[in-house]
């Protein structure tokens, strides 16, 4: 039987100068019982070193694939309520006691709305229609919370899917459940817009939703994004 609690799940590849900032973020929640689970997928720049560093978290090591990594870390995962995170995000202050308000039905998942640590205009208006409940205005940079159960009966994150597997996942919520949308804002790093271009990243990311909404099959969106985004 699992515990009453949120078990947090973060996908690691190369992230050792973003770890030690979220651990600091994380060490602030109150609101309810939990677990940090860093499940690394073949990290080769310390990140492994620094997080067998910290007793608090627990350290798992899988496929390289966020879809594998997150599903390796919901199997080890103590709690009812499973909460996937990236790394390089930034929460609310007060990101416990609004992920608590979304714990109280086992069939609605939440996300938070999302701001990009940028001023670009285009990266502004892109982050302003994540407050809108809609799958073509989700992402997994705004990170999910959702009950076990939910979870395992949708299957999890499906490991096909080497990009889009969160967006797949979510698209199963929306069909089966319910997803909140909380005012956040969770703030996630624009790295890869500064290195290849704002718009030119906005206009693939766009294309790849639509590639995904039209039901294309997973080897070619991941051949598109390998080929417009890597």
């Amino acid at each position: 039987m699992t515990k009453k609690g949120v078990s947090i799940i973060l996908p690691v590849w190369n992230e050792v100068d973003a770890i030690p900032a979220l651990l600091d973020q994380l060490a602030t929640i109150h609101a309810f019982d939990y677990e940090i689970l860093f499940v690394d997928g073949g990290s080769n720049d310390g990140s492994k070193t620094l997080l067998k560093r910290h007793s608090e978290v627990l350290f798992i090591e899988s496929q390289k694939g966020r879809a594998h990594q997150l599903n390796a870390g919901a199997r080890r995962a103590k709690f009812e309520w499973l909460y996937f995170l990236h790394v390089d995000s930034t929460l609310p202050t007060d990101f416990d006691l609004q992920l608590r308000t979304a714990m109280n039905d086992p069939q609605q998942a939440a996300c938070f709305r999302m701001q990009f640590d940028h001023k670009h205009p285009l990266l502004r208006l892109s982050a302003y229609f994540t407050k809108f409940n809609f799958l073509s205005c989700r992402g997994g940079d705004q990170s999910l919370l959702i009950h076990r159960h939910f979870f395992e009966n949708l299957g999890g994150f499906d490991p096909k899917f080497s990009v889009c597997e969160d967006l797949d996942l979510i698209k199963k919520i929306y069909r089966h459940g319910r997803l909140k949308v909380l005012s956040g804002p969770l703030i996630t790093a624009t790295r890869r817009f500064e290195k290849n271009g704002v718009l030119y990243l906005l206009f693939h990311f766009g294309i790849i939703h639509i590639l995904h909404a039209m039901g294309t099959h997973p080897n070619r969106l991941k051949r598109y994004y390998d080929y417009f985004v890597v």
